[in-house]
């Protein structure tokens, strides 16, 4: 696998510069208790980049983002997706949104393909405490036809919590997806495993770096595991308002891509 030792120093180095403990504040960031608690309630607005869905943060307003994320995949194969993400606040502690968009994805040697993606529509509810449960149903809207859907309906459960401290948040989340079964030629699916972690260390009012670690086992039959870090930077949140956000994801597995880049511009409300 490639660029481990560079990810690895990556993943040490940026908590142990980002991350202060409570009490040690200089004098140029030194707000009184007051501003410190009003920090922790914003967090739900600074989010996560792969599992956006899959976390215990639940919007305050609302968060309509426009996306645009390119896949440099195995064999010189292409994703590029534009399309938009977004998610409304239910009552005090449910949150339910959607993904939609356009797809192309380039082979090499083969025919390309493009058209509307799968569409998935997503909701969730905190408990009491840190942490929330929820669903993601995905609406086979892509055409097999073109290698950019399998043409079946799939449907995962997840569970997350999310511990806001004083200089940073962390996070965490696991769920089990039923991917359904395509038709030939592609292969058997797989019911997938997921599991991921986080930090997102807010660095200003909206400013905000993301360290992200995703694991899922495979969707199809000998596709293989796919894990990736993320690095991130977000400028949205909290709101009312614009933010930009970007982030690079590096391979931790062969099946994986080689990278994959995110840019998005959210509003908030």
């Amino acid at each position: 696998m490639r660029r481990h030792v560079f990810v690895i120093a990556m993943l040490v180095a940026l908590p142990s510069g980002g991350i202060r403990q409570g009490g040690a504040q200089t004098s140029s960031d030194a707000p009184g208790a007051g501003s410190a608690r009003k920090s922790l309630a914003d967090r739900n607005d600074r989010r996560l980049f792969q599992r956006f869905v899959e976390d215990a943060a639940i919007v305050p307003g609302g968060w309509i983002e426009g996306v645009f994320t390119y896949d440099n995949q195995a064999d010189n194969a292409q994703r590029y997706f534009l399309g938009g993400q977004f998610a409304f606040r239910l009552g005090e502690n449910a949150e339910a949104g959607l993904r939609l968009g356009f797809v192309r994805q380039e082979f090499d040697g083969a025919d390309d393909g493009s058209g509307i993606a799968d569409i998935d529509v997503y909701g969730k509810y905190r408990f009491g405490g840190p942490c929330a449960a929820g669903g993601i149903i995905k609406i086979p809207s892509g055409d097999e036809g073109e290698g950019i859907g399998t043409g079946q309906l799939d449907v995962e459960g997840f569970f997350a919590c999310r511990a806001d401290l004083a200089s940073v948040s962390l996070v965490g989340n696991a769920g089990l997806r039923y991917n359904g079964k395509p038709d030939p030629p592609l292969p058997d699916s797989e019911a997938s495993v997921l599991l991921g972690g986080g930090l997102l260390i807010p660095a200003g009012t909206k400013t905000t770096f993301v360290i992200e670690a995703t694991w899922e086992s495979e969707r199809l039959s000998g596709a293989g595991n796919d894990a990736r870090l993320t690095l991130g930077y977000s400028g949205a949140g909290p709101g009312p308002g614009f933010g930009f956000r970007a982030a690079v994801a590096l391979p931790l597995s062969d099946a994986a891509p080689d990278y994959q880049v995110f840019v998005g511009a959210a509003w908030l409300y």
